[in-house]
């Protein structure tokens, strides 16, 4: 069960990781981005993100899965921040946006290597 949760997690989080990635680059190019992607995109998080945590509720900590998840935490947080922002239609802080998605990303990165390194 453990490895299941961990791989669907890091599959819905690795989902939202690409989604995340487009809205970044319309960002970037000061583009306005479909709203669905904006609903998307965290729903995918969160549910890959819950599944993690549960794993790490039933089985306990592994070393890289411990920091993976610490980081997609912290991510989380910012992306909180951003969704706040957004929903008052202000504009998104880039060095937020750009710590949310790297935090993401390396905490992805970290629970795959958990789930390859075993």
């Amino acid at each position: 069960m453990d490895q299941g949760l961990m791989v669907v997690g890091a599959v819905l989080v690795g989902i939202a990781a690409l989604f995340g990635l487009i809205l970044w680059g319309l960002e970037v190019a000061r583009k306005d981005f479909p709203q669905v992607l904006g609903f998307v995109h965290p729903t995918l998080a969160m549910a890959g993100l819950i599944m993690l945590v549960a794993r790490f509720f039933i089985r306990g900590g592994a070393p890289w899965f411990n920091v993976g998840l610490a980081l997609l935490v912290v991510a989380a947080a910012g992306g909180l921040v951003l969704v706040a922002r957004g929903f008052r239609r202000r504009a998104m802080i880039r060095t937020v946006t750009a710590m949310h998605g790297l935090l993401g990303l390396t905490g992805l990165g970290f629970v795959i290597y958990q789930l390859t390194h075993r």
